[in-house]
């Protein structure tokens, strides 16, 4: 099995330059064949090792998962003191030692971070054990005006992210690489197509920027036609659908069979929407883009189940005080296991739950559970010129245009234009300009003309949020 593993990866390597470089005539057989070959083999080691764990440990009892829980954070915290600067440099000012760490409160000793601090510690939150041909750069969507910039290591995400998300959607039948699934996100399409298949993810892709009602007859057609078993899809473009199949008197798709709505918050009322006119049961999970922490539905309960393998989950009042009891709001904290290039130890994420008041589920997991959670992403959207609806989650923004950019924020005041407010940071130049108006017309293409206004700072609601689309459209 090492030699496979070796042999896929060299192959991996060897193809993605292939594909990369090659037309579509050579490039789609090698997608395709890349497309064939099972996740445990194309992932390797790693994803097999959490594939099996999930397969038992999702049966544990209670006591089990505290156990593990215990292990994993010790291992992590003996690790971050011996090879990440920034925890050395933590644990001796707070004169903690991770020898005596012994049961899960004792995580409380250490204080807590946060983007700013991920932020401004940069390569110090680096293992000294990886070099940097290993490790990627990657960023958050910056929901509150600045994104976290922090490292993992290169495929981090197939290998230690996969299995948990096939295990959740699996949950309600889910099988990666053989359920027809058909992705309505964030994916730019040439000019003039609406769909396209993903050869090496054996899904279809589905333009999400053009959803007018003329567009969403062809794409429910085509979704009908194909046989779509599941739709990948943030709410409000799964509420488009629904609002179209609603207005139109029209039948959702007979063939589906679960709808996976993530990055956005669900909201009371919306799940039963989707399910009613889409026909298929609405399923989410809870993530987020630094890996610390996940959890989702199972198929008995909308209650969501903290994955124990994955990181250790608190919950902290306004004073930073851990909660214990249930029904009370409190802002999501995480430790994550998976992620040793730059480890995230009880990381405030911004998001917010509740526990539970009952800690069973009629599945039969063990699971801490919590009830709804309050991302960081509202559900807000621009107008297009057509009258299509664009989500604000769809121009998430994981790359590099924001990173001279204190805060920003989008205003639109008509149909089919927007204006972005930005925050101007001190390295902000004309190239700046040039990337974000280049970037974010690339996802909208001629949906929405974007201008740009410069401001000195952006005005928050009375509770000190931001909401990043202000639309005075009637």
């Amino acid at each position: 099995m090492k030699e496979l593993d070796y042999r896929c990866k060299m192959g991996n390597r060897i193809a993605k330059d292939m594909i990369n470089l090659s037309p579509p005539v050579i490039r789609v057989p090698f997608e395709f064949a890349w497309g064939v070959i099972p996740a445990n083999i194309k992932y390797g080691k790693e994803y097999r090792r959490s594939e099996n764990l999930l397969k038992e440990s999702q049966w544990w009892e209670y006591k089990q998962h505290d156990e593990y829980q215990i292990f994993k954070l010790k291992e992590l915290l003996e690790y971050a003191y011996r090879h990440v600067p920034y925890y050395q440099e933590l644990f001796k000012s707070i004169n903690f030692s991770p020898d005596t760490f012994h049961d899960l409160d004792d995580i409380q000793k250490i204080p807590f971070s946060d983007k700013n601090i991920v932020n401004g510690a940069g390569k110090r939150m680096v293992s000294d054990l990886y070099k940097d041909k290993d490790i990627a750069v990657s960023t958050t969507g910056g929901t509150s005006g600045i994104q976290t910039r922090f490292y993992n290591e290169k495929g981090a995400y197939g290998k230690r992210e996969l299995p948990y998300i096939n295990s959740i959607w699996g949950r309600i039948g889910y099988v990666r690489g053989k359920s027809k699934l058909a992705r309505l996100r964030n994916e730019i399409l040439p000019k003039g197509k609406l769909w396209s298949y993903d050869y090496k993810n054996k899904e279809l892709i589905i333009d999400s920027y053009h959803l007018s009602d003329e567009n969403i007859e062809l794409i429910l057609n085509k979704l009908s036609n194909w046989k779509v078993e599941f739709l990948h899809t943030y709410p409000s473009a799964a509420l488009v659908l629904c609002d179209y199949l609603k207005r139109m008197r029209k039948e959702g798709i007979v063939s589906l069979k679960g709808v996976l709505v993530t990055s956005e918050n669900i909201y009371e009322g919306q799940k039963e929407e989707i399910e009613k006119y889409l026909g298929a049961r609405c399923f989410t999970f809870y993530g987020h883009s630094e890996g610390a922490g996940i959890a989702g539905w199972c198929e008995k309960s909308d209650f969501y189940h903290i994955n124990t393998e994955y990181g250790y989950l608190e919950l902290i009042d306004e004073n930073g005080q851990v909660i214990t009891e249930p029904n009370k709001m409190g802002e999501i904290v995480c430790t994550g296991f998976n992620n040793k290039v730059s480890p995230f130890i009880r990381y405030r994420t911004g998001d917010y739950s509740s526990y539970c008041d009952v800690q069973s589920c009629p599945c039969g997991r063990h699971y801490k559970l919590l009830n709804d959670i309050k991302g960081r992403w509202l559900q807000e959207y621009f107008i297009g010129k057509k009258g299509n609806k664009i989500s604000m989650a769809s121009v998430n923004m994981h790359n590099g245009i924001f990173d001279h950019v204190r805060n920003y924020q989008f205003v639109q005041n008509q149909v089919g234009e927007c204006i972005i407010k930005i925050v101007k940071d001190i390295e902000y130049g004309e190239e700046d300009e040039l990337k974000i108006l280049e970037e974010l017309g690339a996802k909208v293409g001629d949906s929405l003309s974007i201008k740009i206004d410069y401001v000195n700072e952006i005005s928050r609601t009375k509770a000190g949020k931001q909401r990043f689309i202000i639309s005075n459209i009637k």
